[in-house]
């Protein structure tokens, strides 16, 4: 019954997804209610212009080469079809992977330098190097201002990523073989694999040597799977229990396609769990449906003790199985719902909607980049199978996993997009399938004037060769340029064998190093960034390090956060990118004091970032080059007694901008003095 009622209402179903994917993919709702920044509107006005001139070119170019030649180009098209149906199926999936591995790794070199270029990637960076070492977490440095960073958490005396532990634990099989910017490709390429398999238990042998290439010249696959990010192993966990899902329909699997679902997304949550949780809904009743309590009831199981470890995780890191490291570091606020966020902005149901309505609109530009919306063979697919029952069945099943993701973020408070928009990446393959979908269902509906799409659909992928691609690569590798530098080779060219050196970064950091150090949290330190000016942070902070040694460290950490409490609620006039390092306010009302004027005057002369060289540490501190924070002279004199027995050297720009390449200067030993207010090697932070 609950079959039957299903199969009535997939028309609407579908229907309706194609009208909401319309009306937020294609229309501006960020710029029409004052959401958008300038730059995105300007950009998507550019795109739109570049699909009514260019896209229509073609569209007209391919309906005029249809009315003269239609016959001549269907009868090409039909035998290079045939001769691709010719080519063994293995052969054909082998040489699109091959070709996905080899993209992979030359776009990670030439885009990223072989680096990680998010804060995300470098703790989970981090936290594969604890894992490699056969630990979860590490002793936490007493001096922890030195090497704190982004996504760190310091709980009990041990630090540790705030991520959940698979992705770092697949990043740290590629450390134990001295690639782990090999791990994106590598799973991008299996991902490949699914796609096929899926598209071809979906639609058949010929769709799904569309789907595989397809899936591969997605800029958005192709360029997040040349990054460390974790969406790309989520990715292919979550194509895998889709492939393991649709297999299971068949009785004569037994019940192991339907543990390998259970197992699959047990995968996937251990590394982002909140999309896989959205797709086990969707997955979990589409097997009910299909197979019944049996099978459910073995995935289920699966699923449950597949988690195990994620929970054991949980509990040793945070103290409590369900208690993820996001919630230990940001609090209650970094979870879902339309409350006060961590950063200190209310999130409220518009705001859901406006960022889910921006990445939509990104997605209906990254997912093909041809010069056409890149959903519009997807709404194409939901209307068609709306009106076709022998193609229905999937669609309906694509269009739950498509949306899956995007609901489930309508509820999360921060949207991101690096690359793409990266949170609605769980939907990627799902569009891809339904793009073939599509493709497949205009083909059919065109008739006589097929060919049109015949040309229109070859010239597209030729103008994101020849024009999109080279466009995209070129600013992507453009960016970014501290990310791609390498110290630790210019450390291995110096000769020195395990030095301490001191990377020199701007005002900014160094005052968020800081806080941190002194315990400050996370949120507080956020909303205290943005409401005061670097001045009186400054000033807040010598005041705590000056304290004599007859306050203790708890008392010193209770009033600097009344002394920042009261300097968020002054609600002083500020303005940022005003300065050397523009992520630090000045307060407009005043002159800058001859002390914050000096912390101006040391990043007029260079600085760089010390967040991409904190997964670079011996996370115990003892092994190897150190890389520390450059917090100056007399700070960096009580870590260098720390080290006694190493050479020091700063790394550092000589000259303003980041147009120069960093360069490795020593420094000389400090005079051996006791500091009063010298941190022991056992005081570390609690």
């Amino acid at each position: 019954m609950m079959r039957a009622l299903g199969l009535r209402l997939g028309p609407a179903i579908l229907a309706l997804v194609a009208v909401l994917v319309v009306l937020l993919a294609f229309l501006p709702w960020a710029g029409w209610l004052g959401y958008a920044r300038e730059s995105e509107t300007i950009s998507y006005r550019e795109t739109v212009t570049q699909w009514l001139f260019l896209g229509g070119a073609i569209v007209l170019l391919s309906s005029v080469l249809a009315w003269k030649v239609g016959q001549r180009i269907d009868a090409r098209w039909e035998r290079i079809a045939g001769k691709v149906l010719e080519i063994p199926a293995w052969v054909y999936v082998a040489v699109v992977v091959l070709v996905s591995l080899a993209g992979g790794i030359v776009l990670t070199e030439l885009l990223f330098a072989r680096n990680p270029h998010l804060v995300d990637t470098m703790a989970q960076l981090f936290q594969a190097r604890i894992f490699r070492a056969g630990s979860l977490t590490a002793a936490a440095p007493a001096q922890y201002e030195f090497f704190n960073g982004q996504h760190m958490v310091i709980h009990e005396g041990r630090w540790f990523s705030q991520y959940p532990p698979g992705h770092p634990a697949l990043l740290a099989l590629g450390l134990l073989v001295g690639f782990p910017w090999l791990i994106g490709p590598l799973f991008s390429a299996g991902t490949i694999v699914l796609v096929y398999l899926v598209a071809r238990r979906l639609m058949g042998e010929g769709p799904a040597r569309l789907a595989a290439p397809l899936y591969l010249i997605s800029p958005f696959a192709l360029f997040m799977g040349a990054s460390h990010m974790n969406h790309v192993t989520t990715g292919f966990f979550l194509a895998l229990a889709l492939y393991a899902a649709v297999s299971a329909e068949d009785a004569s699997s037994g019940y192991g396609s339907a543990a390998l679902m259970g197992l699959a997304l047990a995968c996937a949550a251990t590394i982002r769990p909140l999309e896989s949780a959205a797709w086990t809904a969707v997955l979990g009743s589409w097997l009910l449906l299909r197979r019944g309590w049996g099978a459910s009831f073995v995935a289920a199981a699966v699923c449950l003790a597949g988690m195990l470890p994620l929970l054991a995780y949980n509990a040793v890191t945070t103290g409590h199985p369900l208690r993820f490291g996001y919630t230990l570091l940001w609090g209650e606020g970094h979870g879902l719902g339309f409350h006060t966020d961590p950063w200190g902005f209310p999130f409220t149901p518009l705001d859901g909607f406006v960022n889910t309505a921006l990445d939509f609109q990104r997605l209906n530009i990254v997912l093909l980049s041809w010069p056409f919306p890149s959903l519009i063979f997807l709404v194409a697919a939901l209307l068609l199978a709306a009106g076709a029952a022998g193609r229905r069945k999937g669609s309906v099943l694509l269009s739950g996993l498509f949306l899956a993701a995007p609901l489930a973020y309508l509820f999360y408070w921060h949207r991101d997009d690096f690359l793409g928009p990266r949170f609605l990446s769980a939907s990627l393959v799902p569009a891809v399938l339904l793009s073939v979908a599509g493709i497949v269902a205009v083909d059919r509906a065109l008739g006589r004037w097929r060919s049109a799409l015949r040309v229109a659909v070859p010239a597209g992928v030729l103008c994101f060769f020849g024009l999109t691609l080279p466009t995209q690569a070129g600013l992507l590798a453009g960016v970014s340029v501290d990310m791609k530098l390498h110290a630790e080779r210019e450390v291995e060219a110096s000769g020195l064998q395990s030095p301490l050196v001191f990377v020199k970064v701007g005002w900014g950091s160094r005052l968020v190093a800081r806080l941190m150090g002194w315990g400050i949290s996370a949120t507080s330190i956020e909303e205290t960034f943005r409401l005061v000016d670097g001045c009186r942070i400054q000033r807040a902070l010598d005041e705590a390090d000056s304290l004599d040694a007859s306050w203790s460290r708890t008392e010193i950490r209770m009033r600097l956060e009344g002394r920042l409490d009261e300097l968020r609620l002054r609600g002083l006039p500020i303005e940022r990118t005003l300065l050397p390092d523009p992520s630090v306010r000045v307060d407009t009302s005043r002159a800058l004091p001859a002390d914050c004027y000096r912390e101006v005057r040391r990043d007029e002369t260079g600085y760089t970032f010390y967040e991409t060289l904190i997964w670079r540490n011996d996370p115990w501190l003892r092994d190897g080059v150190i890389y520390a924070r450059d917090l100056g002279p007399q700070k960096n004199s009580q870590l260098m007694s720390r080290y006694p027995d190493r050479e020091y050297l700063l790394y550092t720009r000589t000259s303003p901008g980041f147009e120069s390449k960093p360069e490795l200067l020593r420094l000389p030993a400090p005079v051996r003095s006791p500091s009063p207010r010298s941190v022991e090697p056992g005081d570390g932070h609690r």
